[in-house]
């Protein structure tokens, strides 16, 4: 959503495409940009292939982005029908894809390039799948600075649970899936707290595996410091009022967008060295990295910081830099930007100016100084 709304503010015209129950049609109206529904449901494929593809032909899409496994196969041959210049396909998650022929058809044929939200999944699909390496590329998710602004006050989520206003929080944001490691950070925060009683812990966020994390907080005993409060939209405020921030993934995570929101509000970060996660962070520097599944390790690492708190602030400075150096919202937006025209003009759709790609570029059809975008997504959130 961001995404789009940045590209908006740039001048292209965006859309998106997503079955009517999902959260992201949702957001789509919410964000004011132009929201189409579509079901993809495999018994419309056929259907929803020809609306798709007559969609594409009549709003003279020049870029298509898909986002899941469904919208790839079915916006891949809609824009192949409708002679869409480029389309793109995304991969957010860092488990391996098949080497089957039919996944080489869904990245190599159907779709003209792939962006990952870190090198580390770039690299293996050219290592392990064998994928060509010109057509792939990391973009990691940007952050809104001027959102996450550190300069924010405290908010009272102390006060919301009840807390006293001097005791330490520590907390994770994510959805609630079971590779975000929550059973370890349940075990991690009883040691913390044998040690630092004044320790409390938060964890926010909706999935699939509510139920499961509430009964574990019950067997274990920790409903009197450990607080499930569910899905929150001020996510910078909930940032702002973490004493740290932990994520303690085991698998899947590309550059996760919530250690990016934590590092921007100069938070200090506990993070598993999986995935992405160790090209943002340097262990000692913006954060400490510990080995996943292993909750001894993030317990010691979690009493580092609260038992260091100088320490911790300057960690929690260095992360807002880094950030801002290398994963700020204009930062993504550029990088998308320059893929698009780069691939446009090898395509022959775009010419060259001044030797170089160029910056602003003249639509194929109907010469008006504009891009037009759609994103296709089968997700839930």
């Amino acid at each position: 959503m961001v995404e789009l709304r940045e590209m908006a503010k740039r001048g292209h015209h965006t859309a998106i495409v997503a079955p009517p129950d999902s959260d992201i049609f949702r957001r789509g109206l919410d964000f004011q940009i132009q929201t189409l529904p579509l079901s993809m449901r495999r018994s419309d494929f056929f259907q929803n292939l020809r609306w798709l593809s007559d969609f594409f032909r009549a709003e003279k899409i020049d870029v298509v982005n898909t986002h899941s496994s469904r919208d790839s196969w079915l916006a891949g041959f809609a824009a192949r029908q409708a002679k869409v210049p480029l389309v793109i396909k995304t991969r957010h998650i860092s488990a391996r894809v098949s080497r089957g022929w039919l996944t080489r058809l869904v990245y190599q044929h159907l779709h003209d390039y792939i962006i990952t939200t870190s090198n580390g999944i770039a690299e293996d699909l050219v290592q392990f799948n064998g994928f060509v390496p010109d057509h792939i590329g990391a973009v990691p998710t940007g952050v809104d600075l001027k959102r996450f602004d550190v300069e924010r006050p405290k908010a009272n989520l102390r006060a919301e649970l009840g807390l006293p206003p001097d005791s330490l929080l520590i907390g994770m944001v994510s959805v609630l899936r079971s590779w975000k490691g929550h059973p370890d950070f349940l075990r991690a925060a009883r040691q913390v707290k044998d040690r630092c009683p004044n320790a409390f812990f938060v964890i926010v966020g909706e999935g699939p595996r509510r139920n499961p994390i509430e009964e574990d907080i019950l067997e274990m005993e920790l409903e009197d410091f450990v607080f499930l409060i569910g899905h929150r939209d001020e996510i910078p405020q909930i940032m702002r009022d973490l004493d740290v921030f932990v994520l303690p993934s085991y698998a899947n995570e590309g550059v996760p967008q919530a250690l990016l929101q934590a590092l921007a509000m100069e938070c200090p970060v506990v993070a598993t060295a999986v995935g992405g996660i160790p090209e943002v962070i340097t262990s000692g520097v913006h954060g400490l990295l510990c080995t996943p599944q292993n909750p001894d390790e993030l317990a010691a690492s979690l009493l580092q910081l609260v038992e260091n708190p100088e320490k911790a602030r300057m960690m929690g400075c260095a992360g807002r830099q880094r950030i801002i150096e290398h994963y700020s919202l204009q930062n993504m937006v550029e990088k998308l930007e320059d893929i698009y025209y780069r691939m446009l003009v090898r395509k022959g759709v775009l010419g060259m100016e001044n030797g170089v790609g160029t910056v602003g570029f003249q639509n194929r059809r109907n010469g008006v100084q504009e891009e037009d975008l759609v994103e296709v997504s089968n997700a839930k959130s």
